[in-house]
């Protein structure tokens, strides 16, 4: 029991930093609530750990956890924003043909990852975490395949149904197509 604790202690000291500011960047300057999502991911990590199947670094789950953990935060927070125009996928990897917004600005950011959030009710796990990678963070197919040790074909496949799905969801909100 104390080794887990330890073992616990250590993967907190180790990855929270990072988790947080995985966190705070989604969610803009709420520094509260990045640590909120922190300490939810770990709570819940703590809590399904027997349940995981060991495939993936500890880093790894804790890191899409919180992607998730803040999507889904800003999903039921959110409003449409109407900035969505269209999503395409550039298979090549060079990139989002279109980005929802610049990655530079951080409101931009900020607004990009609320119309994701708003996009992806429904999408599973994987799913989401290609498509905020991509289309709020910005990278590449190839990037992605790296980060979640998937190919980077099923990265394309992913994202391009995503794309499909989201633009539909975009429509039914009355967003005009071409409007920024």
């Amino acid at each position: 029991m104390k080794a887990d604790a330890d073992r616990l202690t250590e993967l907190y000291r180790r990855y929270a930093p990072a988790l947080f500011r995985r966190a705070l960047s989604l969610l803009g300057s709420d520094e509260a609530e990045a640590h909120d999502v922190v300490q939810d991911v770990f709570a819940a990590y703590i809590k399904n750990e027997s349940k995981l199947r060991g495939e993936a670094a500890p880093f790894t789950v804790l890191y899409q956890m919180t992607t998730f953990q803040t999507v889904d935060r800003l999903r039921r927070r959110s409003r449409w924003s109407g900035r969505v125009s269209s999503l395409s996928v550039d298979e090549e990897g060079d990139g989002p043909a279109l980005q929802v917004a610049a990655p530079d600005d951080v409101s931009a950011r900020l607004e990009a990852a609320r119309d994701v959030a708003l996009l992806t009710h429904g999408e599973d796990e994987q799913t989401l975490t290609c498509a905020v990678l991509y289309f709020v963070e910005g990278y590449t197919t190839q990037e992605i395949a790296d980060s979640l040790d998937i190919s980077r074909k099923t990265v394309g496949r992913a994202l391009a149904a995503f794309a499909e799905r989201a633009q539909k969801r975009a429509d039914r909100f009355g967003v005009e197509k071409g409007v920024a």
